[in-house]
């Protein structure tokens, strides 16, 4: 019998019921591969992070990655979560007053965080794996043909991008009312693109549900078993570089607020900081606390 931490933290968000649910395992050293499966398929959310001892030396912790159906190599979302739950529980003394920085290892590469706790409530902050854009083999009503969206729906005169580090595809649409109005066909997506292992589609424009955000975004990642996500925090620097490439914001812009999810009824919000002189980018996220249980397996 093993008996571990389980949670559930909405990450991007302010408040519970917003943002996108991860799931938790705050101390998983004890757990196989398949348990680890088993326990994601379980929690049913789009994935569960995994806290267990690091595999090389500059980590201070690692985190592993599962969907219901397959490990993948990073998420952005159980990301915050799984800091957001080690800051609330104190674990590698990230529960401090003030800023608190930590290593985490993950698929993705070793990336730098910090949690800033002020009156008890942590703010995430990640570094997010670089990104690698060049335009993908398809464009404009070719894409659209094989993706099964209509042509109308892409901007015209617009690249679309893929991050050769993540294999996320990024597709610029004309306007926020079409992105909105738009129904994707998941199991043609899953036919035309599973061989290529695409992990995420990003579809952005610069038209936003609030005034302070810069980009909204629909990411939809049915190649490993989840076909809209509420907020997709791996998106993030990939978004930005994109949307920059695309004169959807302007290439100098070094803080840009992103918001994704309302049109499926979770909204949320990140800040993504763009440093231009090394082109790195680090994203900056609230989370609420949904529930914290033990289980015996």
């Amino acid at each position: 019998m093993k008996e571990i931490a389980v949670h559930q933290v909405d990450a991007f968000a302010e408040a519970i019921f917003g943002g996108n649910p991860a799931g938790v395992v705050s101390s998983a050293d004890i757990l196989t591969e398949a348990e680890m499966q088993n326990i994601a398929r379980e929690m049913n959310l789009s994935e569960t992070a995994f806290v267990v001892t690091p595999t090389v030396k500059d980590a201070d912790v690692r985190f592993r990655f599962f969907t219901p159906t397959q490990e993948i190599p990073f998420c952005g979302h159980a990301t915050v979560g799984a800091l957001f739950q080690l800051a609330t529980l104190n674990l590698f003394s990230l529960g401090k007053p003030g800023e608190n920085k930590v290593r985490v290892e993950t698929g993705a590469g070793v990336l730098p965080a910090t949690i800033t706790n002020t009156n008890n409530t942590p703010k995430i902050t990640f570094g997010a794996p670089n990104v690698e854009m060049i335009p993908y083999r398809l464009q404009g009503k070719a894409f659209a043909e094989a993706f099964g969206i209509p042509s109308e729906l892409i901007k015209v005169g617009s690249t679309i991008l893929l991050d050769k580090k993540l294999n996320y595809i990024y597709i610029p649409a004309v306007s926020l009312d079409m992105l909105g109005r738009q129904d994707f066909n998941f199991d043609r997506i899953r036919e035309q693109f599973g061989g290529e292992e695409i992990i995420a589609f990003a579809l952005y424009t610069n038209e936003t549900f609030s005034d302070s955000s810069d980009l909204h975004a629909r990411g939809l990642a049915p190649n490993v078993g989840i076909d809209e996500d509420p907020f997709t925090g791996s998106i993030q620097a990939g978004l930005v570089a994109a949307a920059k490439q695309n004169s959807y914001i302007n290439a100098d812009k070094e803080l840009i607020i992103t918001e994704q999810g309302n049109f499926i009824g979770r909204p949320g919000k990140a800040t993504v900081a763009h440093d231009i002189k090394t082109n790195e980018f680090t994203v900056t996220a609230n989370a609420a606390p949904v529930f914290s249980s033990t289980w015996r397996i």
